[in-house]
């Protein structure tokens, strides 16, 4: 591979150094008179270990995603590989111009104007003059401030400067890019507009990294992804791979707590009840693969069984379930009631115990991490919401007729079967 960035054994450590705990000139005197000489073992400092032997290679036009809990050490890789910090050991090797964005608006003056802090941003950025006039309007194009351009940015909003700091950088011509937690900024038109101007600079040839929390901007921005925990590297990869990785053992290893609740495998069991406004009390809600137990794996070709049961509690109106599932950040994939349909019409008014089964066709949900829950309605009026009851996976399942290597990094949430029709014109 013809690399343009390449990262070899990458360690940083820093010394933790104890506070003292002295307060005259002797005693200080004492302390570091100790520590210099090691003779006090309690004086001398522990290290810290922020990133520990982290190798990689990218090449022109590569967008890696860096994702990690707080603490994983990626702003420490970030700030290594933008020289900011020197690494204890290992090397760090690159051909042409890197810039890095660390803080969205760094050298801004709050007194000056968003024309001239546009001026001042780019030369900081390392872009001459003439650059910047040639590449104005296409700035002020981007960033919508026509209006506001000539007021001093102290009177902007904060979603006003932030969108003039990144329309300065995303018109930057360098061949590495390095990006922290500072592309989600905006409303979703200009978040959307961020995003594509990102993946042009890419297509052009741009290097990106960035450090992000949100997978699905990882997913949607990145074609490569490098997982950290604890300043190890986990993973380094295709995205939707290392993805996969990185969420499985934060989401699905951890069960999620409700209250009252026993969870386990994807079956809430609630052993008094969850009372719903006096109207009904949930007692189980699962999922499973049809077919399969409880605990075997979910796949991609396998139907899925979502079942609630509870007892409702008079005789008045009539309720309505509706099961739901979500992407990991929110994006509803799934919400079907049995309300929708004239045959279940007032089926569930009287008083009694109810146990309702919902199917999802296998191949409609693609592989992945994602939420599962329900909404009770009261004669089409919802009464209780909790679309993030449980944290389910479906795993990748080959499938005859299809490449196995490109079906893994197909990154939709959903997955029909389309048709395909090809003539020779």
């Amino acid at each position: 591979m013809n690399a343009i960035l390449e990262v070899r054994n990458l360690t940083k450590e820093y010394r933790d150094t104890p506070q003292l705990k002295y307060h005259n000139l002797r005693e200080d005197f004492g302390f570091w008179l100790r520590r210099l000489l090691q003779r006090d073992a309690t004086a001398r400092s522990a290290t810290i270990t922020a990133v520990k032997d982290i190798s990689f290679e990218l090449a022109p036009g590569d967008t890696l995603g860096v994702v990690g809990r707080n603490g994983a050490g990626k702003s420490t890789l970030l700030k290594i590989l933008a020289r900011i910090v020197k690494p204890t050991a290992g090397e760090v090797r690159y051909r042409g111009q890197l810039v890095s964005i660390l803080e969205l608006g760094t050298g801004f003056h709050p007194d000056l104007t968003g024309r001239e802090n546009i001026f001042l941003n780019g030369e900081i950025l390392g872009l001459s003059k003439h650059y910047i006039r040639a590449r104005f309007d296409e700035i002020l194009d981007f960033c919508e401030l026509e209006e506001f351009i000539d007021q001093p940015v102290k009177h902007y909003s904060n979603g006003m400067y932030l969108r003039l700091a990144f329309s300065v950088f995303a018109h930057l011509k360098t061949d590495i890019l390095l990006l922290d937690e500072i592309i989600s900024v905006g409303d979703i038109a200009f978040r959307q507009k961020s995003y594509s101007k990102i993946i042009d600079m890419a297509n052009h040839g741009t290097t990106i990294i960035i450090v992000s929390h949100d997978p699905d901007q990882v997913k949607d921005i990145c074609n490569k992804c490098l997982f950290l925990d604890k300043g190890r590297m986990v993973s380094f990869g295709p995205t939707s791979e290392v993805l996969n990785d990185y969420l499985e053992g934060y989401l699905i290893a951890e069960n999620v707590t409700l209250k009252d609740a026993v969870v386990s495998n994807n079956h809430i069991f609630w052993p008094n009840g969850l009372n719903i406004h006096d109207e009904l009390t949930v007692n189980r809600y699962d999922l499973k693969a049809r077919n399969k137990s409880a605990t075997d794996p979910k796949t991609t070709t396998d139907e899925l069984e979502v079942t609630i049961e509870f007892e409702k509690l008079n005789n008045r109106e009539n309720i309505e379930i509706t099961v739901t599932v979500l992407s990991l950040y929110g994006t509803w994939i799934i919400a079907d009631s049995y309300g929708l349909y004239e045959e279940f019409d007032n089926l569930v008014k009287n008083k009694g115990h109810y146990r309702c089964v919902y199917r999802i066709p296998a191949g409609i949900i693609n592989f992945g991490i994602y939420q599962l829950g329900f909404i009770v309605s009261k004669s089409e009026v919802p009464i209780y919401q909790n679309p993030c009851l449980m944290n389910f996976k479906i795993a990748f399942c080959e499938e005859d007729g299809k490449k196995t290597h490109l079906a893994r990094k197909a990154a939709s949430l959903i997955k029909p079967a389309g048709k395909w029709e090809i003539h020779r014109t």
